[in-house]
């Protein structure tokens, strides 16, 4: 990934500056013999909405013999990710496969016992919403209120309780954090394995705790130095920012 500010200069540089970066990419790996795909790889310009420039659809990264244009959305280890990072094709592509499973688990209901429903929704709805999910974090809550209807609907399948029943109870009963929950779980889990562990690496390189020149009462919470961001729409939601608040 390679940030570039606004302007035709700044884009070409960037843009030559990223073809550098992946013929050293290609080299190491032809020293480690293994093969960048061509034909596979595709190439997306985030962009902010408020200043989006037509100067972007022009843009092509060559790669090998290839010249790869940009496009609206990428697809990487079977995350959808546009080029406004607002993860709408994501949810959209979680929601449909997700409630084609509930119609499926509904219509076999009364042939199972609780135990067995919980394993199976676990195994098909649950390991959909938790998939990847931390990228998922500080997306609009309109999206979010649409992952955590699927979440209601299987906690109403397996304790089979009527549409207006009190869903919140039912997820207790479940242990079932909601789906904003689970985000920031997932997050503070990542955070607390690299605090500790040191593993992996690179999100401890990310976490700076504050210097101070005395020690205070805060001291001893190890509270993360928070950065300051640029943007609200890319800043705030990377893990360097989103981390220490939570």
């Amino acid at each position: 990934m390679r940030a570039w500010r606004r302007g035709q200069g700044n884009l070409n540089y960037a843009v030559s500056q990223m073809e550098l970066c992946i013929q050293a990419v290609r080299q190491w790996m032809n020293n480690n013999y293994l093969k960048l795909n061509d034909g596979k790889t595709e190439v997306v310009v985030l962009t902010n909405k408020k200043y989006d420039e037509p100067c972007l659809d022009n843009v092509s990264l060559k790669i090998g013999d290839r010249h790869v244009p940009c496009t609206s959305k990428v697809r990487n280890l079977g995350v959808c990710m546009d080029h406004y990072l607002s993860m709408d094709k994501q949810i959209n592509q979680i929601y449909q496969s997700t409630m084609f499973h509930l119609r499926q688990i509904g219509q076999i209901r009364k042939y199972l016992d609780k135990p067995t429903t919980e394993k199976l929704v676990h195994a098909v709805i649950s390991s959909r919403l938790d998939y990847c999910n931390s990228l998922l974090y500080g997306v609009s809550s309109s999206q979010l209120n649409r992952l955590q209807e699927l979440q209601n609907t299987a906690a109403r399948i397996t304790s089979r309780v009527g549409r207006y029943s009190s869903i919140t109870q039912v997820r207790k009963e479940l242990h079932w954090l909601p789906v904003e929950s689970r985000i920031d779980y997932k997050i503070l889990v990542l955070v607390f394995r690299a605090m500790k562990y040191g593993t992996p690496a690179y999100p401890r390189d990310l976490l700076q705790q504050p210097v101070k020149q005395r020690p205070t009462r805060s001291h001893y919470l190890h509270q993360l130095q928070v950065p300051v961001a640029k943007t609200r729409s890319f800043g705030d939601r990377s893990f360097c920012n989103a981390a220490p608040r939570l």
